[in-house]
């Protein structure tokens, strides 16, 4: 079977200041949902043609991270240079129908604004700081997939918005691909690997759920 072309998408980290460092944004995808049903996710979505201005593919990023929050949360983004920060990006494993390429970026939420579901994709949203995230995710009552849960990992190694923003600049970002390997035995092991280079980046990862990924059986 034939790979499915990795088609454009942003994600948007939304992030506010707390007393005891920062939280985040999460969504819970509704049960119906073809891609990542129940899983909790950041605001984002596909690039539109919309999106892409003259032709330029950076602008279609931003554009759709600016839409797609308004559209999925209600929050109108500044558009100034800077006030998104690109910092992480994940392929979709190669193996499912429905792939993307989806570009992570950092945004401080608005003053004056609130953020919640205005879309029939999710069914649940929560504000929590990256670390009671992963707590939760690993009781069994916050379900993610693995490129929310590494970057969630990421965001609870920095204690503030300032901090983490400071960091995603300087940070060497590759296209990061979940993809099946040969043990040295011959057994199947996973590893996140470049995209378009096969580096291994992070080894020993567990393999993606089908179920996860497409709402289909195991």
């Amino acid at each position: 079977m034939p790979i499915a072309k990795a088609l454009p998408a942003a994600t948007v980290i939304l992030l506010r200041d707390v007393e005891a460092g920062f939280e985040t944004f999460l969504m819970r995808r509704s049960a119906t949902m073809r891609f990542a049903p129940g899983m909790y996710v950041f605001p984002g979505g596909r690039v539109d043609d919309d999106d892409v201005d003259n032709g330029d593919e950076l602008s279609g990023f931003l554009n759709c991270a600016v839409r797609e929050v308004f559209e999925e949360t209600g929050v109108v983004l500044p558009q100034q240079p800077g006030d998104l920060i690109f910092a992480d990006h994940w392929v979709t494993p190669e193996f499912v129908p429905s792939r993307f390429s989806a570009r992570f970026y950092l945004a401080r939420m608005p003053l004056g604004q609130a953020a919640t579901s205005l879309s029939t994709e999710t069914d649940l949203v929560t504000w929590t700081s990256p670390a009671n995230a992963l707590i939760e995710n690993a009781a069994g009552r916050l379900p993610l997939l693995l490129p929310t849960q590494l970057v969630l990992q990421w965001l609870a190694e920095h204690s503030s918005v300032q901090g983490l923003i400071a960091a995603a600049q300087l940070r060497e970002i590759k296209p990061k691909l979940p993809r099946p390997m040969k043990n040295h035995d011959g057994t199947e092991v996973w590893a996140v690997v470049d995209a378009v280079t096969g580096e291994v980046l992070i080894e020993d990862q567990p393999a993606p759920k089908l179920s996860e990924l497409t709402g289909l059986p195991r």
